[in-house]
């Protein structure tokens, strides 16, 4: 490859203005330098035309999915950009792509794996059970790291584990983790087993408060699902959940209660009556209250 070629970064604006004018024939060559700048440039051409039609990208599946795992951050950031505008209306082409994106969930760079989160989360959707083999990859994403206080909130001055962000790569992280909570929801519907495998995991992240409300609430939402399946399953979710019905969040409240209905949970009874009588949201306590009466008739009494 020729070393001293200028960057044309010229195609880049002319995928954005122009997207027809651009020559695949140029992406190819761009893909197939030896230097990062040149790849990540291609890839950012292929940003521009996967906006405008996603069917023009489909020639390089096969090349953006090898570029997620580049080491240099941008190309790995604008491949999975391109995965994600993929995926929304060809699935297929990168669900290949599936270990790779859920690998890069836990990139250095908040920006990268908020990328790689939402074509995490648009596959999710449509192909939940391809996720299964990769529970351990979407727990990690959730557990590992510094937690995350909610955005537009000052970080706790004695919260020591707790990152220092700009605002936008806060929302970035939390926006992360929340995907990885919700795909997995999705797996525990797939096969609750594997979920209910990775609780001693992922159970205590519930007690962890500067767990953003929608990350607690889609881990909440994953031990329902196994509950579900297999209430007995849940049994060591019992207590967090029932500490989670005085939780900040109306959203967490609401979840637990669902969660522990699910679970069969009878020592809920109780704390259930008394959300009933005292959270200030009304749709939170007539959940509460029919909750309790439903353990009360069909799990105390048997």
């Amino acid at each position: 490859m020729d070393q001293t070629r200028e960057v044309p970064t010229h195609l880049v604006d002319t995928a954005r203005s122009d997207p027809d004018a651009i020559d695949g024939k140029d992406v190819e060559t761009l893909l197939a330098d030896d230097r990062e700048e040149m790849r990540n440039t291609g890839l950012k051409v292929l940003v521009g035309l996967a906006i405008d039609d996603p069917d023009r990208v489909v020639p390089f599946a096969d090349d953006v999915v090898d570029c997620l795992d580049e080491s240099y951050g941008l190309a790995r950031s604008h491949a999975a950009l391109v995965c994600w505008l993929l995926a929304e209306e060809r699935p297929d082409l990168v669900e290949l792509a599936i270990p790779k994106l859920v690998a890069n969930l836990r990139d250095i760079a908040p920006l990268y794996r908020f990328r790689a989160a939402r074509a995490v989360a648009a596959l999710g959707r449509q192909r939940p059970a391809s996720f299964v083999d990769h529970a351990d990859g979407l727990v990690a994403a959730i557990v590992e790291g510094p937690n995350l206080p909610e955005p537009g909130e000052p970080t706790p001055p004695d919260a020591e584990e707790t990152i220092d962000l700009p605002e936008p790569d806060l929302a970035r992280s939390a926006a992360t983790k929340e995907v990885a909570a919700n795909v997995l929801v999705a797996v525990a519907g797939e096969a609750p087993a594997v979920v209910a495998d990775r609780f001693p995991d992922l159970v205590p992240e519930l007690e962890h408060d500067d767990q953003v409300e929608h990350v607690r609430g889609g881990i909440v939402d994953a031990i329902g699902r196994v509950a579900r399946a297999d209430p007995a399953a849940a049994e060591s979710a019992i207590d967090p959940l029932i500490d989670l019905l005085e939780d900040d969040s109306r959203l967490v409240r609401s979840r637990a209660i669902r969660a522990l209905g699910y679970a069969e949970a009878a020592g809920a009874v109780e704390p259930l009556r008394e959300v009933a009588e005292s959270d200030p949201d009304p749709d939170v306590r007539d959940l509460a209250s029919e909750t309790a009466d439903w353990l009360e008739e069909n799990v105390l009494a048997s």
